[in-house]
């Protein structure tokens, strides 16, 4: 019971850190005085996300089989 717990709060964790918010692409910003533009998306992944239903896919397709590998791996 102990490892499914360590593994499920393993997976809430990192689950937890990808967040949907905006980030520089690019950097340094314009008002830095350079070249990059602030976009909505995963700004653990610096990944592009425009909707709600795309960041879902994001978390399914990208962060979960990751989070299931480093699970598998563990035991």
């Amino acid at each position: 019971m102990a490892v499914q717990t360590s593994i499920l709060q393993a997976a809430q964790d990192e689950l937890k850190r990808h967040t949907w918010d905006t980030f520089v692409e690019d950097p340094p910003s314009i008002a830095q005085g350079g070249h990059g533009v602030v976009v909505p998306g995963c700004t653990v992944c610096k990944k592009r996300i425009n909707t709600t239903s795309q960041f879902v896919e994001h978390l399914a397709n990208d962060v979960l089989p990751g989070i299931i590998e480093r699970a598998i791996q563990g035991q």
